[in-house]
């Protein structure tokens, strides 16, 4: 098993669903674009919190997961193929929903966007990275 960082686009729209345990459940198909001229399509899956957050999002939002990657392989009904693929059990999950969530959590009830420049560049920053090597 791999674990993997993958970002695309979902392309369909979600259900939030519920395990006979009573746990949420989400499984989602995303576009990840390779380089070709063609998309890789990945199935994936979500439990708990990360469910959850995932089926907020609808068709062509963009997603990044973070999670197990298995290879997977299934039967075509119309053409009897052997097709292969990826399947992703997700760890985390991060969307542009939870990076404006964030941003505006950062803002004071008495403030406006304006009021702060973009990014927090106020708050104090940790120390770049020196690993003493001098080129």
């Amino acid at each position: 098993m791999l674990d993997a960082l993958i970002s695309g686009k979902l392309i369909k729209q979600l259900e939030l669903k519920t395990s006979q345990n009573g746990k949420p459940y989400c499984q989602f198909l995303m576009a990840v674009h390779i380089g070709e001229p063609e998309n890789t399509v990945i199935s994936g899956i979500a439990f708990g919190s990360q469910a959850e957050r995932i089926s907020k999002l609808g068709k062509g939002d963009a997603v990044s997961v973070i999670g197990a990657l298995k290879p997977t392989e299934w039967q075509d009904k119309a053409t009897n193929e052997t097709k292969h693929g990826l399947s992703v059990t997700v760890g985390n999950v991060l969307s542009v929903y939870d990076i404006s969530k964030k941003r505006n959590a950062d803002i004071p009830d008495n403030s406006t966007h304006q009021d702060k420049p973009p990014y927090n560049v106020d708050k104090p920053h940790h120390k770049p990275f020196d690993n003493g090597i001098g080129f």
